[in-house]
C-alpha cells in the first residue's frame, strides 16, 4: 500500500561557528570556516559544512571549490554552490572522501546561463588557500584498492592514477590460482592507491611466446582506460563486478510488455519496455533495484520522433564499469495526455489540472506490481527510483516527494516554471528528507517557459539545501554546456544521472567479504556476552552459541544488520544464561540472497 505524503517542514540555518567577512575587493580572514566530518555518509565520504558571510551584490552567488573533485579539483564551473541564509550567511553542506587534505577557497559567481560555463566567471578569494584535513574513518577494514583480473597472460600489471594524484604508478599482480581454465590465471593486486577514489586503470603484460607487451583497454567505444569507484572488484573480459560472476556472461535484454489500467480512462493502459541488466538468467540468488523511466518510447533504440536517449548503451556501459549497480529500467510510455499526466495536481497547464496523483497511482498499483511479480526486484523505497526530463522532470519529483514509493529521484530539465504551486506546498513547504535527488539543467534550454529552467532548477536547489540535503550525497546537481531542451541532451547527461543514484557502492561488495572477514571480540558483561566486530552493507549476520567443539551443534542467538553505512562497527549480544556454563561463539555473515 503505498502512502501520499502531506508532511510540513519547519525551515532551518545552519549554525555557524566562525566567520569569514568578504568584501568586493578586500578580504578579511577571520578563521576557517568549515568544520571537518561531521557524519560519514553510505559510500565513505564525510560531510564538510561550509560557511561564510558576505554582501556579494545581486545577481551574484557564492561557492567553493578545492584541490578534491568532490570539490571541482579547482574547475569554477564545477565548483559547489552555497545557498543564502539570513545575514547574509551563505552556507552548504558538501560530502568529501575522506582520509583527506582539502585546499579551498570561496568564489563569486555570476550565475545565469548565458556564462554558468565560463571558466573566467569568477572572483577569487584573495589570500592563501583554506585547508581542512579530513582523517581516515576508523575500523577500516581493508587498505586501498583490491583488484582481481582473468588473463591467459603469464604476468600482468596495473598501469593506475587514483582520485586526486594526477601521477600514474604501476603495480605487479600476484597470480594467485588457475583461472576459469587452465590457461587461464587469476591475479591479483591488492592495498595500492585509495580507498574511497575513482580508479583509472589499464592492465598490461605478456603472453607465452609474445615479446610484445599486451595491453587491455577498455572495450567501450571512445574510452581507452577502465575507471571506476569500487574499493574491490574482478575485472573478468572488460567487464567489472563487485561479485564472482558467471564463467561466461549474458547481454542485457529489452522485452516489451502491455499494462493494464485501473484509472481507464483518465490514465490509460500502456506498453512498458524493460531493460534486463547482464546475467539476470545466470544469477538466480540476485535481487535487482528498479529504475522507473518516463517517455519511454524515447528513452530506448530506435526512439521516438524526438530522438533517443540510448538508455540501454549507457546502462551497459556505466554497469560494466563498476559504476552502475545492475539494475531493471522500466521505460513506461507516455499518452497523448502527456502534459496532464505529468503536472502536479497542485497546478494547471492550458486549462487542464494535472493529473500526476492518479499516474503515481497508475504505477504504483499497475507497473510496479506486474515488477515485483515477474522479476527478482528488490521492492522496497531505497532500491526503487525514478527518472524523467522535462515535464517527466516534474513528476519525477512529484512520485518523490508525493508518496513513500520511490526514494530515488532524477529531475532533468525540469519545467518548474509550470508548477509553482507544487514548488511551494511540496518543495519549499514539504519534507524532502530520506530522497537521493538528482537535478540538472542545459545552459541552451530557452523558448517559451523554458526560459525559466535555469533560473528556477537553482531555486529548487537552494530550497532542497536548506533542507539538509548534502552535496554528493542526497543531492547531486550538474549543467549541460551548450546543452537544449532536447533527447540528445539528456542522452548526453543520464551516465551522470544513474551513476549517482544507482552507484554500485550502495550494495553489498560479495568479493570484500572474503577478502577482509570480520575480526570479532567478545566481553562478559553481567549475564550477557557481547560481541563486537567490523560488518559490512549488505550483510545479515548471525552470532552462533555452542557448547563443545568436538562435535558442535550451532545455535542461533542473535542477528543484527549495518543499516546504510559501507562498514562500521555492529554488535550482536546473547543475553541467556548459557554463558554461565561455558560456550564457544562464531560469527557467520549471510550474502544478499532472495
Amino acid at each position: 500500500m503505498i502512502r501520499l505524503n502531506s508532511s510540513r517542514k519547519i525551515r532551518y540555518y545552519l549554525s555557524m561557528n566562525m566567520r569569514i567577512i568578504f568584501y568586493v575587493g578586500c578580504v578579511l580572514l577571520l578563521g576557517r570556516m568549515a568544520s571537518a566530518e561531521v557524519a560519514p555518509t553510505p559510500d565513505g565520504k564525510g560531510v564538510v559544512t561550509f560557511s561564510y558571510e558576505t554582501n556579494i551584490g545581486y545577481g551574484n552567488e557564492l561557492f567553493v571549490v578545492g584541490n578534491h573533485p568532490d570539490l571541482g579539483a579547482w574547475n569554477p564551473v564545477q565548483a559547489r554552490k552555497l545557498y543564502w541564509t539570513a545575514g547574509n550567511v551563505w552556507t552548504g553542506n558538501v560530502a568529501v572522501t575522506d582520509n583527506n587534505d582539502l585546499e579551498y577557497k570561496y568564489i563569486v559567481r555570476t550565475n545565469d546561463q548565458t556564462n554558468y560555463c565560463d571558466e573566467g566567471n569568477v572572483q577569487w578569494m584573495e589570500g592563501d588557500n583554506l585547508q581542512i584535513s579530513l582523517p581516515a574513518r576508523s575500523n577500516a577494514p581493508y587498505s586501498g584498492k583490491n583488484v582481481y583480473y582473468y588473463s591467459g597472460w603469464t604476468n600482468a600489471s596495473l598501469l593506475y592514477q587514483c582520485g586526486a594524484d594526477t601521477n600514474w604508478h604501476d603495480v605487479a599482480m600476484q597470480r594467485l590460482r588457475d583461472g576459469r581454465t587452465p590457461t587461464e590465471s587469476l591475479y591479483r593486486a591488492e592495498h595500492f592507491g585509495k580507498s574511497g577514489e575513482r580508479l583509472v586503470f589499464v592492465p598490461h603484460g605478456y603472453a607465452s611466446g609474445n615479446p610484445e607487451e599486451q595491453w587491455d583497454h577498455c572495450p567501450i567505444s571512445g574510452i581507452d582506460d577502465y575507471f571506476t569507484s569500487l574499493d574491490v572488484f574482478l575485472l573478468q573480459d572488460g567487464q567489472i563486478y563487485n561479485y564472482w560472476p558467471p564463467a561466461e556472461a549474458t547481454p542485457s535484454t529489452i522485452v516489451t510488455q502491455y499494462i493494464g489500467s485501473f484509472y481507464e480512462p483518465t490514465i490509460s493502459a500502456r506498453y512498458v519496455r524493460v531493460y534486463i541488466p547482464r546475467n539476470y538468467q545466470q544469477n538466480n540468488w540476485k535481487h535487482y533495484p528498479v529504475l522507473y523511466m518516463h517517455d519511454g518510447q524515447n528513452d530506448f533504440r530506435p526512439g521516438g520522433v524526438f530522438g533517443c536517449w540510448d538508455a540501454e548503451i549507457t546502462a551497459d556501459d556505466m554497469i560494466s564499469l563498476g559504476l552502475m549497480r545492475e539494475t531493471l529500467i522500466v521505460a513506461v510510455d507516455n499518452t497523448d495526455n502527456r502534459l496532464q499526466e505529468y503536472l502536479a495536481p497542485t497546478d494547471s497547464y492550458s486549462g487542464n489540472t494535472g493529473t500526476a496523483d492518479l499516474y503515481l497511482k497508475f504505477l504504483a498499483d499497475n507497473v510496479k506490481p506486474y515488477m515485483d511479480w515477474n522479476y527478482r526486484t528488490l521492492p522496497d523505497q531505497e532500491n526503487t527510483a525514478t527518472l524523467g526530463s522535462s515535464f517527466g522532470g516534474i513528476v519525477s519529483i512529484y512520485l518523490g516527494l508525493g508518496s513513500n514509493v520511490f526514494g530515488k529521484v532524477g529531475v532533468m530539465s525540469p519545467s518548474f516554471w509550470a508548477v509553482p504551486n507544487f514548488i511551494e506546498q511540496y518543495i519549499e513547504q514539504g519534507d524532502s528528507s530520506g530522497l537521493r535527488i538528482y537535478l540538472d539543467c542545459g545552459t541552451d534550454e530557452d523558448g517559451g517557459g523554458d526560459a525559466d529552467m535555469f533560473p528556477l532548477v537553482w531555486e529548487v536547489y537552494n530550497l532542497l539545501m536548506a533542507d539538509g540535503h548534502v552535496v554528493n550525497d542526497t543531492l547531486n546537481v550538474q549543467i549541460g554546456c551548450g546543452h537544449p531542451h532536447s533527447e540528445w541532451a539528456w542522452a548526453d547527461r543520464l551516465y551522470m544521472a544513474v551513476n549517482f543514484l544507482l552507484n554500485a557502492r550502495d550494495e553489498a561488495n560479495l568479493i570484500v567479504q572474503n577478502d577482509d572477514p570480520p575480526q570479532a571480540t567478545g566481553e562478559m558483561s553481567a549475564s550477557n556476552f557481547d560481541v563486537t566486530f567490523t560488518a559490512y552493507k549488505g550483510f545479515d549476520y548471525l552470532l552462533q552459541r555452542t557448547t563443545s567443539l568436538l562435535s558442535p551443534a550451532w545455535n542461533n542467538v542473535a542477528t543484527g544488520r549495518l543499516n546504510g553505512l559501507m562498514w562500521d562497527s555492529l554488535q550482536l549480544t546473547d543475553s541467556s544464561n548459557a554463558t554461565s556454563t561455558g560456550a564457544f561463539y562464531r560469527v557467520e555473515s549471510i550474502s544478499p540472497s532472495p
